[in-house]
Protein backbone atom coordinates (compact mmCIF):
# COMPACT_ATOMS: atom_id res chain seq x y z
CA UNK A 1 0.00 0.00 0.00
CA UNK A 2 1.46 3.36 -1.20
CA UNK A 3 1.60 6.25 1.81
CA UNK A 4 1.51 8.87 -0.98
CA UNK A 5 -1.52 10.67 -0.57
CA UNK A 6 -3.85 10.98 -3.55
CA UNK A 7 -2.98 14.85 -4.46
CA UNK A 8 0.89 13.76 -4.60
CA UNK A 9 0.00 11.01 -6.67
CA UNK A 10 -1.82 12.83 -8.98
CA UNK A 11 1.04 15.02 -9.07
CA UNK A 12 3.76 12.75 -10.13
CA UNK A 13 1.29 11.15 -12.58
CA UNK A 14 0.63 14.69 -14.18
CA UNK A 15 4.22 15.34 -14.20
CA UNK A 16 5.11 12.25 -16.45
CA UNK A 17 2.78 13.46 -18.42
CA UNK A 18 0.00 10.69 -17.75
CA UNK A 19 2.11 7.72 -19.56
CA UNK A 20 2.16 4.16 -17.96
CA UNK A 21 6.46 3.63 -17.71
CA UNK A 22 4.93 -0.15 -18.88
CA UNK A 23 3.50 0.58 -21.86
CA UNK A 24 4.30 4.69 -22.92
CA UNK A 25 0.98 5.37 -24.00
CA UNK A 26 -1.13 8.21 -22.30
CA UNK A 27 -3.91 7.15 -20.01
CA UNK A 28 -6.85 8.53 -17.58
CA UNK A 29 -5.18 9.69 -14.52
CA UNK A 30 -7.39 7.34 -12.65
CA UNK A 31 -6.51 4.07 -14.63
CA UNK A 32 -3.16 4.73 -13.29
CA UNK A 33 -1.42 3.88 -10.19
CA UNK A 34 2.41 4.47 -8.52
CA UNK A 35 4.55 1.39 -8.31
CA UNK A 36 7.99 1.46 -5.61
CA UNK A 37 10.10 -0.62 -7.09
CA UNK A 38 11.95 -1.66 -3.76
CA UNK A 39 8.42 -2.12 -2.09
CA UNK A 40 8.97 0.71 0.69
CA UNK A 41 6.09 3.05 0.60
CA UNK A 42 8.11 5.39 2.46
CA UNK A 43 10.24 5.83 0.11
CA UNK A 44 9.10 8.21 -2.39
CA UNK A 45 11.98 9.29 -4.20
CA UNK A 46 11.24 9.70 -8.15
CA UNK A 47 13.71 7.39 -9.09
CA UNK A 48 12.32 4.60 -6.99
CA UNK A 49 8.56 5.30 -8.38
CA UNK A 50 6.81 3.85 -11.97
CA UNK A 51 3.55 4.86 -13.09
CA UNK A 52 1.60 2.02 -14.45
CA UNK A 53 -1.22 1.30 -15.54
CA UNK A 54 -3.75 -1.07 -13.23
CA UNK A 55 -3.27 -4.35 -14.91
CA UNK A 56 0.55 -3.81 -15.11
CA UNK A 57 0.97 -3.07 -11.84
CA UNK A 58 -1.06 -6.07 -10.66
CA UNK A 59 0.78 -8.47 -13.13
CA UNK A 60 4.43 -7.23 -11.65
CA UNK A 61 2.97 -7.94 -8.08
CA UNK A 62 1.78 -11.61 -9.24
CA UNK A 63 5.02 -12.42 -11.28
CA UNK A 64 7.19 -11.12 -8.36
CA UNK A 65 4.97 -13.26 -5.52
CA UNK A 66 3.93 -10.06 -3.51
Amino acid sequence: MSLLSSDDREEIIRRRGCRSDGDGKVHRINYLQIHHKDRNPHNNNPRNLRVLTKEEHQDLHRRAGY
